[in-house]
């Protein structure tokens, strides 16, 4: 089974997800929000680390202290991007459901239904506001680098200063290196 890095109070807390919604409809897409966006900023040496002390926390006769003080800070600090990367993956599936004969569109005889354009507008500002806040995480994580030893973001994730697959390294375009000596 997946560790996801929230728990479904911390979803509800950073989610624009309203108190009456049955979270758990959601709760499947925080994984799939994890692995597509959150793992790559974090890298996987840092979400491996994560992960595993998440996992421990939650087990029986866990003592409260095994996720390190750094650790809480950044799962607060990841908890934002993470819900509303969630939300975005999930909405379409509340908006329209896939049945044997097809897919369609959920409604209620209480409400109407939103047509493609509102799902994919709200999309539109649901994804702003998750890279908003994995900015956030950046540079959460660049100015706490030195918390943080495991960190190496994967090749893509826009943290910036990245030379390969898993390296959070400064690039070195052309020039001769030389170390300092000792």
């Amino acid at each position: 089974m997946e560790v996801v890095l929230i728990n479904e109070e911390l979803f509800k807390e950073n989610s624009p997800i309203k108190d009456d919604t049955i979270i758990t409809k959601f709760v499947p897409y925080i994984s799939i929000a994890q692995k597509m966006y959150i793992e790559r900023i974090l890298g996987k040496p840092l979400t491996d680390e994560l992960k595993d002390q998440v996992k421990a926390a939650s087990q029986q006769g866990a003592t409260g202290d095994e996720i390190t003080p750094e650790n809480q800070a950044l799962i607060m600090i990841l908890a934002p991007a993470l819900s509303f990367y969630a939300v975005y993956q999930g909405i379409p599936f509340h908006w329209a459901a896939i049945v044997n004969k097809g897919i369609t569109v959920r409604e209620s005889e209480n409400s109407k239904a939103v047509d493609i354009k509102d799902i994919a507008q709200l999309r539109r500002w649901l994804k702003d506001d998750a890279e908003e806040f994995g900015r956030d995480l950046i540079d959460y994580l660049c100015r706490c680098r030195d918390k943080y030893p495991l960190w190496k973001p994967g090749k893509g994730c826009g943290c910036g200063g990245e030379t390969g697959e898993g390296s959070a390294q400064s690039p070195f375009d052309t020039g001769i290196f030389v170390p300092k000596r000792r």
